[in-house]
């Protein structure tokens, strides 16, 4: 089944329809979200991709992200994922925008939003041909994870993660 994304231009206004193969093999500006989930403990919930992916699998990553599909919204792309790659269920309401980048290198031409989920959760049903593993950080765990073991975590994650930590740490003490 091959999916489809709005086509974008560089102020992120949708231009048309791309299937996922022109998007990545022919660097077409694309839509994508990144979610930070924290669980009831107070760490914050990563995945490790799954062996099948196409782009750095077996890598650390957000807690769930995915492409924005044609006609969808950058929420309920983060929705739909949560519930896809988390199997959570989560409201628009649960969740809050924490950043936005433009697109880059380091981010496949996307045009990337990043949230964070407003409630905790404690109950996880990871898609298996989606994820190989989910752990759970500290912040500052994760951090130091990041400087000292960078080969481990994807491209996209690392970009993210030095503009967002700072938003997460905020996020917690609210």
């Amino acid at each position: 089944m091959n999916e489809y994304f709005d086509k974008v231009d560089q102020n992120d206004r949708v231009l048309g329809k791309i299937s996922r193969y022109e998007a990545h093999q022919l660097n077409v500006r694309h839509r994508a979200v990144h979610i930070f989930v924290q669980h009831t403990s107070g760490l914050w919930l990563l995945q490790r991709r799954s062996c099948r992916k196409d782009s750095d699998p077996l890598k650390w990553t957000t807690s769930c992200s995915g492409h924005v599909d044609a006609g969808e919204s950058y929420i309920e792309a983060a929705e739909r994922e949560c519930r896809e790659e988390l199997g959570i269920k989560i409201s628009q309401n649960d969740l809050k925008e924490i950043f936005r980048c433009s697109p880059c290198p380091e981010t496949g031409t996307e045009f990337v939003c990043a949230y964070v989920a407003r409630k905790q959760f404690s109950n996880f049903t990871p898609d298996k041909s989606e994820i190989e593993e989910i752990d759970f950080y500290s912040l500052s765990e994760l951090m130091e994870k990041c400087k000292k073991e960078e080969q481990i975590f994807s491209g996209s994650f690392l970009h993210l993660f030095r503009y967002v930590a700072p938003r997460l740490v905020r996020y917690s003490k609210e």
